[in-house]
């Protein structure tokens, strides 16, 4: 899952949650993991240089909110692809409850731009490599109220409580270390 079968990151995520205290219902999940990948198993992430395509790297991000039922903390996850093939990617469960949907999403852009920020740095090391000669800053994400507040400077009483460390976002926003776009995801 962490090198070649993204396809199961969260899945194995969410059943992982459950290991000092499984239950048959965690095994009968499982097995239908295994299922699936004796179904798929040839299926993977397979690199190859496509040089017809633009060496662009772009960045996914997206929550759900309140997803464990356990917690009702929401869970980040995020993708980024160079030239169309996954190089980056995660599923995880946030540290903090979000009290809104715009939160969660802005909790996940927070981890998101620290990955993008990463992988620009190692980007920047290896372009000679890659004979990339331009860098994309752009982030796709499908809430457009997380995106306007990482624009607006206004303190809003609705946005009050979100932490500190979360306008991480609204800062790499305005630097122009990132551009979000917003992505309609399709039903």
């Amino acid at each position: 899952m962490t090198t070649t079968r993204p396809d199961i990151a969260y899945a194995l995520g969410v059943c992982a949650r459950y290991m000092s205290n499984p239950s048959m219902d965690h095994f009968k999940a499982l097995d239908r993991i295994w299922q699936y990948l004796i179904g798929t198993k040839n299926h993977g992430l397979y690199y190859r240089v496509i040089y017809n395509l633009k060496p662009n790297l772009l960045g996914y991000s997206d929550s759900d909110w309140g997803g464990d039922y356990n917690t009702r903390r929401s869970t980040t996850g995020y993708v980024f692809t160079y030239r169309s093939v996954a190089i980056s990617w995660n599923s995880r469960l946030q540290k903090t409850i979000a009290l809104l949907s715009c939160e969660a999403e802005y909790m996940a852009l927070k981890e998101t731009i620290k990955e993008h920020l990463w992988l620009k740095l190692l980007f920047k090391q290896i372009r000679q490599l890659l004979e990339d000669k331009e860098y994309n800053n752009t982030l796709y994400i499908d809430s457009q109220s997380a995106i306007e507040l990482s624009k607006n400077l206004e303190h809003h009483s609705r946005t009050k409580h979100i932490d500190i460390q979360y306008h991480f976002v609204r800062e790499n926003t305005l630097n122009g270390n990132i551009n979000l776009k917003y992505i309609q995801l399709s039903n």
